[in-house]
């Protein structure tokens, strides 16, 4: 048995190795066999215990055949001879080859110890200037894979700190994700620069991610909540919004509770922009309000709801994370007053009366008083819970 694993680990190793041939048909067939191999569990626990053997040279080949399907292309195209066929076809091979191994680096970047390799060969900057070497030349054909294989490797932290570690690489990805027009669709996916959205989210996990998004004159908040609007980017960002709520030191421990106060320079930046008339349009069941409520609204909002369509989603994951984003801005007095100013009360009684999932009734619960109560009845209320709260944790007398 053992001789069968170690001449199995020979052929893997073997077949990584061709990646790294001179002849270029060699390293197209190699990575499509890797492309292949990645579906073989005994492949990827080879790949997760020799991470360096598979990434080095997928990220490599990528880079390298990229390179080569460019340089191909545009020799075709500026030659009026038979020798253009020769370039094309090269152009092609490259292209095959250059995506075979962006696919088998994506699918091997849900290993941790592969991230963890890919970040140490500087795979985010790599692949984020692949990326705009192809936006600027009008080639947007991989966009989708380099897309897929940052947000992969921005879930580890070391990949986040290497993401927010870069401003300038971090905010040309912000502004290919939100550009318009967007670029076509590729290999069945509408959407090729969607999971950009997930890397905007993964950044926003770590404090130097939220300061250069969120902090300064410059900062992006705007940007970002305009892609609320967009349903197939919405759960994204979303979350991205939660992170930035949940700005502080401290986590949610709170949940059902009345909130712990806290600053948030994050919430001050919030308060400039029209995070709440955003979330509204897919949180107020508009048709459902009765006329009294619709009066209360404030005029802008009303407007905006009334000629925008709003309705409630039905995506419950997307509820739960914008009631934890309400629960967030809850914790300053910033975004308490930004919550009152908006006149999101009405919608959020609206919401709460239609909602279905229990958890998220019991967060609005939260939120709500926050919002009515003044902030002397507000800290009455936390002075009360953390008296219940010292008699509950005081050791019993004895007898």
């Amino acid at each position: 048995m053992a001789e069968a694993g170690s001449s199995q680990e020979q052929e893997f190793s073997e077949l990584l190795g061709f990646l790294q041939d001179q002849k270029p048909e060699v390293r197209r067939f190699a990575a499509e066999g890797v492309l292949g191999q990645t579906e073989d569990t005994d492949f990827l626990d080879f790949c997760r215990r020799n991470p360096r053997s598979a990434a080095r040279p997928l990220l490599r080949l990528a880079e390298k055949a990229e390179a080569e399907a460019a340089e191909a292309n545009e020799k075709a195209s500026s030659q009026a001879d038979k020798s253009d066929k020769a370039a094309a076809i090269q152009a092609a091979s490259s292209t095959a080859a250059c995506v075979s191994a962006l696919k088998a680096l994506v699918n091997l970047s849900t290993i941790p110890s592969v991230q963890e390799e890919l970040v140490s060969l500087n795979a985010p900057k790599r692949v984020t200037e692949a990326l705009r070497s192809g936006w600027l030349e009008g080639r947007a054909t991989m966009a989708h894979w380099y897309a897929m294989l940052l947000a992969n490797v921005s879930t580890s932290a070391k990949g986040q700190e290497a993401v927010c570690g870069d401003e300038g690489m971090l905010k040309f990805l912000v502004a290919a994700y939100v550009t318009k027009p967007r670029p076509p669709p590729r290999d069945g996916y509408e959407d090729p620069l969607l999971w950009l959205g997930s890397l905007v989210v993964n950044a926003l996990v770590l404090p130097e991610g939220r300061k250069l998004f969120a902090i300064g004159e410059n900062n992006a908040l705007t940007t970002i909540f305009g892609e609320l609007a967009d349903r197939g980017r919405r759960q994204d960002m979303i979350n991205a919004v939660k992170n930035i709520c949940l700005d502080s030191d401290t986590q949610i421990l709170w949940m059902f509770q009345f909130p712990r106060f806290c600053y948030s320079e994050c919430h001050e930046t919030i308060m400039t922009t029209d995070l709440i008339a955003q979330m509204a349009r897919f949180l107020c069941p508009w048709e459902n309000m009765n006329a009294e409520a619709k009066s209360l609204l404030p005029g802008a909002m009303k407007d905006s709801l009334e000629q925008g369509g709003a309705s409630l989603t039905g995506d419950v994951a997307v509820r739960a994370a914008a009631a934890v984003s309400l629960m967030g801005l809850c914790r300053s007095l910033a975004g308490r007053d930004y919550l009152r100013a908006s006149g999101i009360e009405q919608v959020l009684r609206a919401w709460q009366a239609e909602e279905t999932d229990g958890t998220i009734k019991e967060q609005l619960d939260v939120v709500l008083p926050a919002l009515v109560l003044s902030e002397d009845e507000l800290k009455a209320e936390q002075d009360k819970l953390a008296m219940q709260e010292s008699k509950l944790s005081s050791p019993a007398e004895d007898p």
